[in-house]
């Protein structure tokens, strides 16, 4: 067998690093009385982001007959980095924690570049809309040096994650160095840098969902792809209810899901779910503003495309009702 390599998701460095290379704040300014203080962000100032009503703007209010709105205040973003040279020693340290945690001394590392063909793909919510638009000031130099001092290959159409999929696939001598919970799902070997006591975890094969001591949903393997299918993720901006009347959550999939015990079963189970959030078809304004008309096999589609990993660049897009079909599932248009 090869060498053990680190296969390494640089894309984690480079936000992570740039974001803590510098300090954020507000300065808030009341205009009629003069009032100027900064604050490291708005739930200081004024509390819970909905009901404003906390932080040192309610203790200010606790001396005065009239209380001040947070609406009478101008909000100005501050931003103070750090030196560059802080910054790119912080990244260095980072990349070589992720490839010596598991041993290796072999590793390679990717980086997206633009977006991915998901946004041109989603059609209900746009693809990873919720991520900050607000780039750290030393992004792009970090990515430059993640670039050509550290080697790690630029990724463009796809994801630094798919390309760290696709270059562990089949490759047990290849381990995924991770924080991100999408790669569970994948058929690969991965190390959570987070989760170390975890060790080197083999994702490959049906596997299965359980709730951990918090409480909270697990999984591994294409359990868990399917769970995350029925499910919800805040970050990349899906949702299997996101255009139906019914309420839907974690622990819904997951009470769904956790009894099967094939992928037909738990193909079927999705189904299922599916049908019981749109049982009708129904026309929707999409992200972009035009109507779509969508039902039960519309959505699960394309929450299975967003999810799923591609194995190989430029694997054309599993259609589901191929694999219902070859499974013998009922999902409508066979029954």
């Amino acid at each position: 067998m090869s060498e053990l390599t680190a296969i390494i998701d640089a894309d984690v460095i480079k936000y992570a690093a740039a974001f803590v290379g510098q300090k954020n704040g507000i300065v808030v300014n009341h205009p009629t009385i003069g009032i100027e203080k900064a604050f490291n962000n708005r739930t200081e100032f004024y509390g819970h982001h909905a009901k404003k009503a906390g932080g040192w703007l309610a203790e200010y209010n606790q001396d005065r007959d009239s209380p001040l709105l947070p609406d009478e205040f101008t909000i100005t973003e501050t931003v103070e980095p750090e030196p560059l040279k802080n910054v790119i020693h912080t990244v260095k340290l980072m990349y070589q924690g992720m490839y010596e945690c598991i041993g290796a001394k072999k590793h390679k590392g990717f980086i997206g570049k633009g977006d991915s063909f998901r946004v041109e793909r989603s059609t209900l919510l746009k693809y990873k809309a919720t991520r900050p638009t607000i780039k750290p000031v030393h992004l792009d130099a970090v990515a430059d040096y993640l670039e050509k001092r550290l080697k790690c290959e630029v990724v463009e159409i796809e994801e630094a994650d798919e390309r760290v999929v696709q270059e562990c696939y089949k490759k047990p001598w290849c381990v995924a160095s991770i924080v991100d919970k999408d790669y569970y799902g994948q058929p690969i070997r991965l190390f959570n840098i987070n989760r170390p006591d975890e060790g080197i975890i083999d994702c490959t094969g049906f596997g299965k969902l359980w709730l951990d001591d918090k409480n909270e949903v697990r999984g591994i393997g294409r359990m868990w792809l399917y769970y995350q299918v029925m499910s919800s993720d805040l970050i990349d901006n899906y949702a299997a209810n996101c255009f139906s009347d019914v309420r839907w959550g974690s622990k819904s999939a997951y009470k769904l899901l956790s009894p099967c015990l094939d992928d037909k079963q738990a193909l079927t189970a999705l189904v299922s779910g599916f049908k019981g959030l749109y049982p009708e078809p129904k026309t929707v304004v999409g992200w972009r503003g035009n109507e779509i008309k969508i039902d039960a096999l519309y959505v699960m589609q394309e929450l299975f495309t967003l999810a799923r990993m591609r194995r190989v660049f430029g694997e054309p897009e599993i259609m589901l009702v191929d694999v219902f079909d070859k499974l013998g599932i009922i999902y409508g248009d066979n029954s």
